[in-house]
């Protein structure tokens, strides 16, 4: 019996030793050759597939547990640790093979980055970085058409993605969460072809902003920019917003009641803090250029809904805007109460919604004087009435249980300062992404 034991211990030694480091790789997948030696490989495939089924078991189990249980995640997290290497290879696999199933459900690269890092910590925003950039990178090889913005998220998560992570039991346990989490995502409208789905939809009825008139809009605002006499400057950008709303209407004028094509989606990251001033910001805008949007605050989004040249706007002057009313707001400095207690937070909130609900005066004002002197002989308004319905009957079909919901302004003053300042706004349009995340509590 003495002699059992110590042979028991010595093959879980074995096994253990085997467990810890990668399988040896056999040219053409079969053993080696000679007798005994061969002899043994089958009963040592046996064992590995054997293991190779066991890890897999332990991650599922690991990413189930992971966010409900915690004794038994980390109880599943150190018996994978025992087989660190063959539990790498299988949560990465894993993950790889996740990656599509996200894409059909809607999400792209961003918005995976974007969720994740609220959510998690940067180490677990490099793994699903660096596992979708490794996705479409092996799309492109196959020679696979990406949506040009589908391209540009991903050349923008190139940085995120840089990092290359130590293979350690940190990385295990960050890929685990990683998987956790994303098991955990809802579906969501597609705001754009996904990979595999390209060519598979009709290209809308409508295009996107004229190229030679962003180039008069981007001339009208450097000018703004460059002087340094107010009233000169609302001159330009009152101009170059007369340029957008005007391009608009020659649009629309181009199609019929019947023929006005049907509305896109897109998805607009909107980052901490203040996020629901930035987000009230954005659907000011979005509201004159004839689009409808849904705030998810739970995924930091908002979703916008309306014709090609529309959300182009939107998403141009939005990012703009955005970045004057945070420069604004933060020179406005700190704030504190009679008995010395900061009101920084609630007076930056409040600046914020203030600024927007004056821009959106602003650029209400100067849509409607381009309707009016459009000379409209009865087709504009009922192509962009017609418009409307359809990017109405569009946020239905995608929300169809949309809850409203009021906000309250904590601070006067700060709504005031927010509104003055909008005032000396520069109506500005770049192709800037909408980033705020530099901005300080």
């Amino acid at each position: 019996m003495g002699r059992n034991n110590k042979q028991r211990r010595a093959a879980n030694k074995r096994r253990k030793q085997r467990a810890s480091r990668p399988p040896p790789r056999r040219p053409g997948g079969t053993g080696p050759s000679g007798g005994p030696r061969h002899e043994r490989s089958g009963p040592d495939r046996q064992d590995g597939s054997h293991e190779a089924s066991r890890v897999e078991e332990l991650l599922r189990a690991a990413v189930a547990a992971w966010g409900h249980d915690l004794a038994r995640f980390a109880e599943l997290l150190d018996t994978l640790t025992d087989r660190l290497h063959p539990a790498l290879d299988a949560a990465q696999a894993t993950l790889a093979a996740v990656m599509p199933q996200l894409w059909s459900r809607g999400w792209t690269p961003a918005e995976l980055v974007h969720v994740v890092s609220r959510q998690l910590t940067t180490a677990h925003v490099e793994v699903v970085a660096e596992q979708a950039v490794a996705d479409g990178r092996a799309r492109q090889r196959c020679g696979e058409s990406l949506h040009p913005r589908w391209a540009d998220q991903l050349e923008e998560l190139e940085g995120a993605a840089a990092s290359r992570l130590p293979l350690d039991t940190d990385r295990l346990r960050h890929l685990i969460e990683v998987l956790g989490f994303l098991s955990r995502l809802p579906v969501i409208p597609h705001a754009m072809p996904a990979p595999d789905q390209r060519g598979t939809r009709s290209a809308p009825a409508t295009g996107h902003l004229d190229a030679r008139m962003l180039g008069r809009v981007r001339a009208l605002l450097a000018k703004a920019e460059a002087t340094n006499f107010e009233e000169e400057a609302e001159a330009f950008t009152a101009k170059a917003q007369e340029l957008i709303a005007r391009h608009a209407i020659d649009e629309a004028l181009l199609h019929g009641v019947d023929d006005v094509g049907e509305p896109s989606l897109r998805r607009i990251l909107v980052d901490d803090p203040y996020a629901d001033a930035k987000a009230h910001l954005i659907a000011q805008v979005a509201e004159v250029n004839r689009c409808r949007v849904v705030y998810s605050s739970g995924l930091g989004w908002i979703t916008a809904f309306g014709y090609d040249h529309d959300l182009d706007a939107v998403e141009l002057l939005a990012t703009s805007l955005l970045a004057q009313a945070t420069a604004a707001m933060v020179r406005q400095g700190p704030r504190r109460d009679g008995a010395g207690r900061s009101r920084t937070r609630s007076f930056r909130r409040s600046f914020l919604y203030g600024f927007g609900q004056r821009i959106g005066e602003r650029l209400r004002r100067a849509t409607e004087e381009q309707v009016a002197a459009s000379g409209d002989d009865g087709r504009l308004l009922p192509v962009l009435a017609a418009r409307d319905d359809r990017v109405e009957a569009a946020a239905r079909d995608a929300f169809p249980e949309l809850v409203q919901k009021t906000t309250s302004i904590s601070n006067g003053s700060g709504w005031s300062a927010g509104r003055v300042a909008a005032e000396q706004a520069n109506l500005e349009v770049g192709r800037r992404r909408l980033d705020a995340s530099g901005v300080g509590a």
